[in-house]
């Protein structure tokens, strides 16, 4: 908290190794206070967190404006980006695919529920407050709408110690259905729009290609994974350097939420499937000999990058906008959407 103070006189190191290890201070430290908060309020860590991000991310108010530089920082975003791949990989590891097939339809189910009302709540209500809009920004809008924190979810339940209930297993796997549907959503509206603006039509053949590239990458993903992972772990055991099993578990989470970005959808469901095709049985020869299992290895890496993710999230927050209650539309034949 000193660092902080001292950045606030206006002392902010030049040299950026310097400046992100004085910005991480700060997460970090704002990233426990809230969270212990949090918990004494009988609340999840992680709004505390979210808090404590919105409260470093509008100290401008006060004017502090140094920590203006730590929403934008390309290091401090690639490592947060890296702690949710990392909290979704842990909460993957907490099931096995056999469980979440045992909950797929009742997941699905929720997951459509929350992708059709959003849509349609945000269509209607965004015509009623811009009726000169485009339909195609009404549908935007509502698009946006779908979309899911997968994080968010997962880390409540984690927090909460619930990972292992059939509840968990069916909010999670309904989140991560939401997010492919929510993209799919979104990438047809967006087509759509684009191809109206140029006078053509978007073809239910796209739309078809869309979608089974999503759900292609699932299966395929979960495919290799099953096949791959004993292979990896068992090469990974013949090794004699430290640290083999973490290294393989991360390998394994990284290329899969490589592949998830490559097909359009977000990494973290990547991770999440790296997370359920491995089991215990693959980290049974490390235990054995006496090494800890990847769930202990991960949980200093996860205290160190997850909070990353959950504060910047919440320095992102723009208070000010609050402020802006106003609600200007403009015509159709004015806007491109």
């Amino acid at each position: 908290m000193t660092l902080c103070l001292v950045a606030a006189a206006g002392n902010v190191p030049a040299d950026p190794v310097a400046r992100v290890a004085l910005f991480l201070a700060c997460v970090l430290v704002a990233a426990k206070l809230g969270g212990e908060l949090a918990v004494r309020a009988r609340q999840p860590a992680v709004l505390g967190e979210l808090v404590a991000g919105i409260a470093l991310g509008n100290v401008a108010f006060l004017g502090i404006d140094f920590l203006e530089a730590m929403k934008r920082d390309p290091v401090l975003d690639v490592l947060g980006g890296v702690g949710a791949l990392i909290l979704l990989f842990e909460v993957g590891l907490e099931s096995t695919i056999g469980q979440m097939l045992r909950v797929g339809a009742s997941a699905f189910l929720v997951a459509t529920v929350g992708v059709i009302a959003p849509f349609a709540l945000g269509f209607g209500v965004s015509r009623w407050l811009l009726p000169n809009a485009s339909p195609y920004a009404d549908a935007f809008i509502g698009a946006t709408l779908c979309a899911t924190s997968v994080g968010i979810t997962a880390r409540v339940f984690k927090d909460a110690d619930l990972l292992h209930t059939v509840e968990a297993r069916i909010v999670l796997g309904a989140a991560v259905i939401d997010d492919v549907l929510g993209l799919l959503v979104l990438a047809v509206v967006t087509a759509t729009a684009s191809a109206a603006d140029l006078g053509q039509h978007l073809s239910a053949l796209e739309v078809t290609l869309g979608a089974g590239k999503a759900t292609g990458f699932l299966v395929g993903a979960t495919i290799l994974g099953v096949v791959l992972s004993p292979h990896l772990f068992r090469f990974a055991f013949r090794l004699r350097a430290r640290g083999a099993l973490l290294a393989a578990g991360l390998s394994l989470c990284f290329v899969l939420a490589w592949l998830s970005a490559v097909v359009g959808l977000s990494p973290i469901v990547g991770a999440f499937a790296a997370g359920l095709v491995l089991e215990d049985a693959h980290f049974r020869d490390f235990k054995a000999r006496g090494e800890a299992g990847l769930t202990e290895l991960l949980d200093p890496v996860s205290q160190f990058l997850v909070p990353i993710f959950f504060v910047l999230m919440g320095a992102r927050t723009d208070l000010r906008a609050l402020a802006h209650s106003g609600i200007r539309s403009t015509p159709r034949h004015s806007r491109r959407w």
